[in-house]
């Protein structure tokens, strides 16, 4: 058995390792400078995304830590909450000791999408915590603990907009598990209500504190011309995008493929939802860009994990062939 302290040491190592690289493997975007964010001075949509400069002005005021020292703790700290939220999420499906596992295995998959020397390998402090939020959020509706979620759903829209993906998951999960649809929706309406509304009032917020950063909330055109959609269909003109595809997914989709008997209804439902939200991001966003990929990741890796914790069990079993 390992110690508390060896398992302490070992996810501090995790944590902070993981800041390191991503602070060494990318860099600033040079239309919203880290110094605009955290000075709540950067263009639409980075500048309403305010949840990690509020964080981190506490930490800037005490210290004289350079801004990318700050952005790097945060970031381990956000790495921490990711693996406690992924822990949450995967110990009603695969059981204790196993979900301290699988959440450590996520961190192995993460470089595909954010490590590699992408087109445009840029750091953004929210990413990694907006993947703690969906994980954090997975376990509190899986869990029906729907007025905890409200409050998490309020938390996380002030970090990003990927907030809108804890209700939906809720209706994945919860909607049709027990075969009485109608019923079903009506008995999550008032929570699915709340969960909406306290994201929306964040949102507001957000736009009323910071009325002048200038720019469009969401964009739809590359420059003023192109459609991003259209931007995005003719990258997937070129063969080998395909392939590139899943790879930036972490080759998750592949798992589910190989999985798909051992995924449950309700997880397959969360595919859905993973969908839904790729083809939002067809429209607002470069799907060349990895790191947009993150909160999809956790949606598609919880159900990936669960189908391979079972057949595991399965075979363990069945026995030696």
């Amino acid at each position: 058995m390992v110690s508390r302290a060896g398992r302490g040491a070992a996810l501090a190592l995790l944590a902070a390792g993981w800041a390191a690289l991503r602070l060494q493997m990318n860099g600033e975007y040079k239309g919203a400078t880290w110094a605009q964010i955290a000075d709540f001075t950067a263009p639409l949509p980075f500048g309403h995304r305010p949840l990690m400069p509020l964080v981190a002005w506490p930490l800037r005021a005490a210290t004289d830590w350079p801004l990318a020292l700050v952005w790097g703790v945060l970031e381990a700290a956000a790495a921490l909450a990711l693996w406690f939220a992924l822990r949450a999420a995967l110990r009603p499906v695969v059981g204790a000791r196993w979900d301290m596992f699988f959440a450590t295995c996520f961190f192995a998959l993460l470089p595909f999408a954010f490590l590699l020397r992408h087109k445009w390998a840029v750091f953004y402090p929210w990413d990694t915590p907006a993947m703690a939020f969906t994980a954090a959020g997975l376990a509190l509706v899986a869990a029906r603990r729907f007025t905890a979620a409200a409050a998490l759903c309020f938390a996380a829209a002030f970090n990003r907009e990927s907030a809108v993906l804890i209700p939906a998951a809720a209706v994945a999960l919860h909607v049709g598990s027990s075969g009485h649809v109608l019923k079903n929706i009506r008995g999550m309406l008032r929570p699915l209500l709340a969960m909406l509304a306290a994201g929306a009032a964040a949102r507001l917020a957000v736009a009323l504190a910071l009325p002048d950063n200038p720019g469009a909330a969401l964009h739809f055109s590359l420059g003023k011309n192109t459609p991003r959609w259209l931007h995005n269909l003719e990258w997937l003109a070129d063969p080998v995008h395909w392939l590139w595809l899943p790879m930036y997914f972490a080759l998750l989709p592949l798992a589910w493929l190989l999985l798909w008997r051992r995924l449950s209804g309700p997880h397959r439902r969360l595919g859905l939802v993973a969908l839904a939200w790729f083809a939002g991001l067809m429209l607002v966003a470069n799907i060349y860009e990895p790191r947009v990929y993150g909160e999809i990741l956790v949606l598609l890796y919880v159900p990936a994990a669960a189908a391979a914790c079972r057949w595991l069990r399965a075979a363990d079993t069945l026995g030696p062939a």
